[in-house]
């Protein structure tokens, strides 16, 4: 099918897209955002709703055990490793309806388009809605994908704690009908040897393409990270009026001394030449039930968020942590508990299948730029063994906020970008 053709038969799917972004907004809104906490009703709804269009249009529905979804449009030879299309349901808490839908849709509306043009590719081209991308919700990130591809151990769900809720998920899972014994045992869902590829159209949550005037991106590579969520410093609390500098154990003061030095060490990698590099204290708190203003804090909760598209500055920056937390800590007389330190590595995306996005953008007259992006799902199928892309939409007013306002013309030129990929894969 020539990719203008295909573009048009897009275009005429938008409506769809545009009606299920409404309905999912209306039934998952949670104040002025969205709230889909993994594995919960309301992330079941962006389950059922995908579920249901697809049925709606004739494509085969299933489900792997850990309860993602998948739409499948059958090709010509079943036996042929199919292309897989798609992203993640899950919110952040009061968050915006794109991150992540916006993948899952796109997927959507390209077999729409195919179905209504009566195609039928050379392999089954699937569209997938995944759970648990964010980590918010159980502390580690892409729970989803990385059942699907069979990278998580079966039992972690039974380990998992989600934090607001307290229970774990497999009973989070139980909650919505979803056996976790099916876990064990089960052979990964998605697999190089039925998945040629992945693609997955995601928001920018940045605002480099606003900034640049353009529709959309090809991002080069997906930034790994060094996190520590449960950082702690330990000190002694004490009269503030009472004790000398020299004799408190300021676990705030220590803390903040930790930051500033990891903020200069920033500043430093940057000079360097590593400019895709970031730095995020996401959270810093005393204990409300016991912080005062007449008092020394003798504890102090943060934690630290490193980012970047090299692997040999994420250790360089975690080695320096370790050291700054037991230099401050000894020159303060307190203990820096930093606990579990997880993270990721920087995950290149496929070369041949960037090149078929930008001979595409070519081809549609789309302008595209180059550029690294944040964590997504795509960098699990990679890790998998399994080439991935993906396309990034223009979204103003970043995301991870109710505010993300994603147009829907320049989601309509990722998705005819991802069209015209996709079926190009397929028909080989």
């Amino acid at each position: 099918m020539p990719a203008r053709a295909l573009a048009r038969a897009v275009e005429e799917q938008l409506p769809l897209a545009e009606r299920v972004f409404a309905d999912l907004a209306d039934r998952t809104r949670d104040g002025e955002g969205v709230t889909r906490a993994a594995w919960s009703a309301q992330d079941q709804v962006g389950i059922d709703m995908l579920a249901e269009a697809g049925r709606d249009l004739g494509l085969e529905v299933a489900h792997d055990p850990a309860g993602n979804v998948y739409l499948t449009l059958p090709g010509r030879d079943r036996s042929l490793p199919g292309v897989l299309m798609g992203s993640h349901f899950d919110s952040v808490p009061t968050g915006g309806n794109y991150d992540g839908a916006a993948g899952a849709v796109a997927g959507l509306v390209v077999l729409a388009a195919l179905r209504a043009q009566g195609v039928t590719p050379a392999r089954d081209m699937r569209c997938v809605g995944l759970r648990g991308e964010e980590s918010v919700w159980y502390g580690i990130a892409y729970i989803g994908s990385r059942l699907a591809v069979g990278s998580l151990d079966p039992a972690e769900p039974a380990r998992l704690v989600r934090g607001d809720t307290g229970r774990t998920l497999a009973d989070h899972m139980r909650d919505l009908g979803i056996d976790p014994s099916r876990l064990a045992g089960a052979p990964p869902f998605v697999s190089p040897a039925n998945t040629k590829a992945f693609l997955e159209l995601h928001i920018e949550q940045g605002p480099v393409l606003v900034a640049r005037d353009l529709p959309a991106a090809i991002p080069t590579v997906i930034r790994g990270n060094v996190r520590f969520p449960y950082a702690r410093c330990l000190g002694e609390y004490a009269h503030s009026a009472a004790v000398p500098r020299g004799g408190r154990k300021d676990a705030l003061l220590a803390t903040v001394e930790l930051v500033a030095r990891l903020d200069a060490l920033w500043q430093e990698l940057e000079a360097e030449g590593h400019p895709d590099t970031v730095f995020t204290v996401g959270k810093l708190y005393t204990d409300a039930a016991e912080h005062a203003m007449t008092k020394v804090p003798g504890a102090c909760c943060f934690t630290l968020n490193f980012g970047g598209t090299s692997k040999d500055v994420l250790d360089r920056l975690r080695d320096r942590t370790y050291a700054l937390a037991d230099e401050i800590g000894a020159a303060r007389n307190v203990t820096f508990a930093l606990g579990d330190c997880v993270g990721s590595d920087p995950t290149p995306l496929d070369d041949g299948l960037r090149d078929r996005l930008r001979t595409a953008s070519q081809a549609l007259g789309i302008p595209v730029i180059e550029m690294p992006t944040v964590g997504h799902d795509a960098s699990i199928f990679a890790r998998a063994g399994i080439p991935a892309a993906m396309v990034l939409v223009r979204n103003q007013h970043g995301s991870h906020n109710a505010a993300e306002a994603m147009e829907m013309a320049d989601f309509g030129e990722g998705a005819k970008l991802l069209a015209v990929t996709a079926l190009e894969l397929a028909e080989q």
